[in-house]
């Protein structure tokens, strides 16, 4: 028996606390409370303090106290106060009667009966002790305590919830939040019943019960009592289920299209419908509206197809307004939505006249006509007419816009502008007294009649013209801020000020009483000139004080260039009057001639200081300094205003300095350091003193002779000439302290002339020879050199031992594989050349970074031409005492590309990132490049074949058309036709920027088409007619015993042609991007005997590999980047090749490919004056891919 529960005192102050708690707590504690969720009670202090214990995720602890006459809750859960859990126990205390059903109330101090364990010797407990034969453990008798707590409260309440299940570590069935779950078909009868039902109930939701409680687990008892349950619950939820899907599906009578119309009475427009087509038309009203707005969110709502775009327009107004089916001729929206309904043709069969017939519609528009007034005291009449002057039938309204709308009874007219306020189809009366005034004419020419005789003699047209006053003031009495204070009148011929612009627009203005004209003039004053006014203010963005009615500009550093940039758009009717300084503005720029002055300032290199001389005599040495050093910008010069310098030089002058690399936008006062080989251009004669040049070309020739060393002892190889300048080029670089690019094309043997450096480098160091395995420590030497760093690309790193073991056998070589890379630092010295590829860098660039090295050396430098890249950034961070970026295209994407490969070879020579943009990547600025060219020419070297390899065999290329049918036409005209439709909703530079992945992407599907069917329809038996034209190509020539490269961009595509030629037996060598043994493959491709062809990756195989044993090379399908098929071709056609190289490029025929080609060849000039080409895909203009995409 439970113990009686002392009543709390002041009850009303806790019915008061219940009622102040937030209303969704309010709402979840009373479904706690109906729930049963408050499963313990005790009373701490009789009256005053009581704590409860309340199921939710877990068992939380809840507090009630009565303190200084009011309760206060505390709560363990993470609200900590007034929650859901406190508002059920609150009243379940105010509600439960003195024995307490909802759960075991207990005196003070009381132990809480249902969360105190269960006797060891419970049923439950005595029925496992039996089945295992032993004493239970300390385990086992807590979880069995434990199930008897629980036991205990679903016997008191009869509901088990999700937290049961958590308490005792079981999966509990999947339910609603805190529903309670339905497991049993009725409460268990003992504790060793719940507990089945719990395990079945597990095991069912896939969770597992403990292993020690399976011999007390036996379900074949109420296995049967659960299978009828679960079966009853099925198919009570499954009518419950059909019920609502019966409510839901609406009746198919009711699905009845409906039609809709609207019926024009002198009231406005009336939304009338029809159910059905038997019924007639008929107003609707309030409950129909409200079932068609209530089918239409649902999607249930037929209407007859004409009547849908009717509905749209009453469905948007009656649900953003709430207005009703009726468009009242005066309500606020009336112009607009009838005006919308009268203009879209569509509808009009849908409005119909108050008879409810369909509306005439005129061909002829109304128009205004005025009756002469026949003397002073008569009136005008003003009205509507047909256009064979006849009067206009009555009118029911007019509906302004464009055009404007006359509703009649029965016809529809257009017509001239609306008179707002008047009755549409009356006649007007208008005193001659009246309309024989200023406003009268306006208002007749705004309308477009004709002037009466008696009033064309009497009208002088006036002319207004705009004036803009422009001044300087203070912007406040207490800084020295300035603003630019304006004021835009209109006035007419006689001067006099009549309106003034604002913003708002314009205004009339007060002024003094105009000298008496003649008698019966009437002045109309012509406002046209005024038109052009607001979007001219606009375009200066001035500050609008409304209360002040001033217009104001501030003046910033950005004003000078503002305000002169906005007075050239002012059109030269307006008048401007410019005050003080600012009529400083009208002076335009000081013109200047350009000389420069070289002075030494250090081993080659040179200051250059510009020599101004200005027309302007009455400019002091500071001002034309200020001047100068404004680079071309504005300059404010005591009493004489803003100023700026504007260099007088001729196109031919401009490019001179270009060559130079300077621009004359960046000519200022301060020095600028250049490099003699930068001023030994013949440029430099035009501006600098004969003496001078004289000097600079003298020692630019020094330079080539003043670091020539020999060649280092360890190098087994001739150089060609040219190889021995790129390698005096890169020992001159070392002896300055510079890095540098070698640039050379494809095949020159970057990769010798960088290892005579390396050997050149070492010896530097003057290390005493040792025996091997012995430190030149050890033998009383110098310590070694630095070991060198070379990271390229996974494919070439092969190579590079190869060159070595070649050309330099002395130097120790060592490439990581994989992962090893991270033992570099430490086994730094065990090499002399480590070489790794860029992936390899950027995994392990943070300990690379804390090594020294002698020499870094990125081969195909490209990798790092993103400078945000991760590479990038590693690459920058290395320590090394000498740099040198190999590549042969430096320039392969963008100019951007350079400044990233020079900001590790020599970084800041190009400025910052933002710098170069501006500088060198201006595309308005045809003297950029230029520039740039001569800025890197003394860290850059560029040798091409047609300049160095003249003892080069010939190269020749050759496009071999193909014409595509059957499937794989088909393919290809339903792509292009598709990329096409694409391409029609492309208008503007927004659109293509967002569209252009999807435009690539047909692009790319349209030469995977030209290639082969099956790289986009994999099942497709079509032929390719590309593959059978190689496959004709390559049969004479393996006949013959030739070798042949074989390039394509799709991997694909080349697994497709390596059956097809294995088919033909033809000996067959394979190279792509996750081909292993890439060294190994081409060792063999070059030593075999007679015919061969080599497939490879344009991506795989298009740099750092040597493959002369080839003289032919076809291209299967064409890349956007000409170079990377140059870089193709140029594995074949290197130094070592001894035969004539043809390459062979395969097209289709009018097809995406030849205008490809087509665009190749329009572009191939692009930056070639600074040494690469641009990208080509991304650089697609609109008119571009209209061209490709065209039939």
């Amino acid at each position: 028996m439970s113990n009686p529960l002392p009543p709390l005192q002041e009850e009303s102050y806790a019915w008061e606390a219940l009622r102040a708690f937030a209303t969704g707590d309010r709402n979840r504690g009373e479904d706690y409370f109906r729930k049963g969720r408050v499963l313990g009670v005790s009373c701490v202090q009789p009256g005053t303090h009581y704590q409860a214990d309340v199921e939710g995720g877990e068992v939380y602890e809840v507090d009630w106290e009565l303190v200084d006459g009011e309760w206060l809750d505390s709560c363990s859960c993470p609200v900590g106060a007034g929650c859901k859990h406190a508002y059920a126990t609150l009243k379940t205390l105010l509600l439960s009667p003195a024995s307490v059903d909802r759960g075991v109330v207990t005196p003070a101090g009381a132990p809480k009966p249902s969360l105190r364990p269960a006797p060891v010797g419970s049923p439950l407990a005595e029925k496992l002790r039996a089945a295992v034969g032993r004493e239970l453990t300390r385990q086992e008798t807590a979880y069995l305590r434990k199930i008897h707590e629980l036991a205990g409260r679903v016997a008191a309440y009869g509901q088990v919830y999700p937290a049961t299940f958590q308490e005792l570590d079981l999966q509990a069935p999947a339910a609603h939040g805190y529903e309670p779950l339905r497991i049993w078909p009725a409460k268990p009868k003992d504790e060793h019943e719940f507990w089945l039902y719990l395990a079945h109930a597990t095991l069912q939701a896939g969770g597992s019960i403990p292993p020690f409680m399976e011999p007390v687990t036996d379900l074949k008892g109420v296995g049967d009592r659960l299978r009828k349950f679960l079966r009853g619950q099925a198919v009570e939820q499954w009518r419950n289920r059909l019920h609502g899907l019966t409510q839901a599906i609406p009746d198919a009578a009711a699905a009845t299209p409906v039609d809709l119309r609207v019926r024009l009475t002198e009231r406005g427009g009336e939304l009338e419908w029809r159910p059905a087509p038997t019924i007639e038309f008929q107003p609707t009203k309030g409950r129909w509206l409200q079932q068609m707005l209530r089918e239409s969110e649902q999607g249930t709502l037929a209407l007859v197809p004409e009547a849908a775009p009717l509905w749209a327009f009453f469905e948007r107004r009656y649900s953003s307004t709430g207005q009703q089916w009726l468009v009242g001729r005066h309500d606020s929206d009336a112009a607009a939505l009838l005006g919308r309904l009268l203009r879209t043709p569509p509808l009009r069969e849908r409005i119909v006249t108050a008879a409810g017939t369909p509306y005439a519609w005129s061909t002829e528009p109304l128009r205004w006509q005025l009756t002469p007034a026949g003397h002073d005291d008569d009136d005008y009449r003003l009205g509507l007419v047909r256009a064979d002057g006849s009067p206009a039938p009555p009118l029911l309204f007019s509906l302004p816009g464009q055009p404007p709308i006359y509703v009649g009874a029965d016809t529809i007219f257009t017509g001239p502008t609306v008179l707002p306020g008047l009755p549409a189809g009356a006649e007007h009366r208008i005193p001659a007294a009246a309309l024989e005034g200023r406003e009268g004419v306006e208002l007749l020419r705004q309308l477009g009649v004709e002037l009466p005789a008696r009033l064309q003699e009497r009208v002088v047209t006036d002319s207004l013209q705009v004036r803009i006053h422009a001044s300087l003031r203070l912007a406040n009495h207490y800084s020295k801020t300035e603003e630019c204070l304006l004021q835009v009148q209109a006035y007419s011929t006689d001067g006099a000020v009549l309106e003034q612009w604002t913003p708002p627009g314009w205004g009339s203005v007060r002024v003094e009483k105009p000298k008496p004209k003649a008698k019966g003039r009437i002045v109309f004053h012509d406002r046209s000139a005024l038109a052009a006014v607001p979007a001219l203010m606009a375009s200066l963005d001035c500050k609008f004080d409304r209360w002040q009615g001033t217009l104001t500009k501030r003046v910033t550093k950005k004003f000078p260039g503002e305000f002169a940039a906005w007075l050239a758009t002012v059109p030269p009717g307006i008048e401007l009057q410019l005050e003080g300084e600012l009529a400083s503005f009208r002076q335009g720029a000081i013109a200047g001639t350009v000389q420069l002055e070289a002075t030494e300032a250090g081993t080659d290199w040179f200051d250059l200081r510009v020599i101004l001389k200005v027309a302007d005599t009455q400019l002091t040495p500071a001002e034309i300094k200020l001047l100068l050093s404004a680079k071309g910008g504005y300059v404010r010069l005591a009493q004489k205003g803003w100023r700026k310098l504007a260099f007088q030089l001729t196109d031919e002058e401009d490019e001179q300095l270009a060559r130079l690399g300077l621009t004359p936008r960046e000519l200022s006062a301060e020095p600028q350091r250049l490099h003699a080989l930068q001023l030994a251009d013949p440029a430099a004669k035009r501006f600098l003193p004969e003496a001078q040049t004289d000097a600079i070309q003298r020692r630019a020739a020094e330079l080539k002779t003043r670091v020539a060393p020999a060649l280092p002892a360890g190098l087994c190889a001739e150089l060609r000439p040219y190889q021995l300048e790129g390698f005096h080029f890169l020992a001159y670089l070392s002896a300055n302290h510079f890095g540098g690019i070698l640039a050379d094309d494809m095949g020159l043997g970057k990769t010798l002339q960088t290892l005579a450096w390396l050997l050149w480098l070492r010896a530097g160091a003057a290390v005493p020879a040792v025996s091997a395995g012995e430190s030149p420590e050890a033998a009383g030497g110098t310590p070694a050199p630095l070991s060198s760093l070379v990271v390229c690309p996974k494919s070439v790193t092969d190579n590079w031992r190869a060159e070595v073991e070649r050309f330099a056998p002395g130097l120790r070589v060592k490439i990581w594989p994989g992962a090893d890379v991270e033992n570099l630092p430490s086994l730094a010295n065990t090499a002399d050349l480590h070489v790794l590829n860029y992936t390899q860098l950027r995994l392990a660039g943070e300990m690379l970074a804390r090594t020294d090295f002698l020499a870094v050396i990125l081969d195909e430098g490209q990798y790092i031409k993103n400078p945000s890249s991760q590479t990038a950034q590693v690459a920058r961070g290395l320590r090394a005492e000498h740099r040198l970026v190999l590549s042969g295209t430096p320039i392969e994407n963008r100019l951007l590309d350079l400044w990233s490969l020079m900001s590790f070879a020599m970084p800041g020579v190009l400025g910052s990132r933002a710098q170069f943009g501006k500088l060198y990547d201006a595309k308005e600025d045809p003297n950029a490049r230029r520039r740039l060219s001569a800025r890197v020419r003394p860290f850059l070297l560029r040798r091409t074949k047609s300049q160095v390899a003249r003892d080069l065999p010939d190269r020749m290329e050759e496009d071999l058309f193909c014409e595509i049918e059957g499937e794989q036409k088909t393919l290809y005209r339903a792509e292009l036709k598709r990329a096409q439709q694409m391409l029609l909703k492309v208008q503007t530079q927004k659109q293509l920027n967002k569209d252009r992945f999807h435009l690539l992407t047909s692009l790319l599907r349209l030469r995977q088409i030209c290639c082969h069917p099956r790289l986009v329809k994999a099942d497709s038996k079509a032929e390719s007619a590309k593959l059978e034209a190689l496959l004709g190509q390559l049969e004479p020539l393996m006949e013959e015993g030739h070798k042949v490269l074989v390039f394509s961009q799709f991997v694909t595509l080349l697994d497709l042609l390596k059956q097809a030629l294995a088919d033909k037996g033809w000996p067959l060598h394979y190279l792509a991007g996750d081909t292993e043994n890439r060294g190994e493959v081409v060792r063999q491709f070059q030593a075999r005997e007679g015919e061969a062809v080599f497939l490879i990756s344009l991506k795989a195989g298009g740099f750092g590999l040597n493959l002369t044993a080839a003289s032919y090379v076809v291209l299967f399908d064409p890349w956007w980047n000409p170079a990377v098929e140059n870089q193709a071709i140029d594995r074949t056609h290197r130094i070592g090749q001894t035969q004539k190289v043809i390459a062979y490029r395969l097209l289709i025929k009018d097809s995406i490919e030849e205008k490809i080609r087509a665009l190749q060849k329009k572009k191939s000039a692009l930056a070639e004056d600074v040494l690469g080409e641009e990208k080509f895909a991304q650089a697609l203009t609109l008119d571009d891919l209209r061209f490709l995409f065209a039939d």
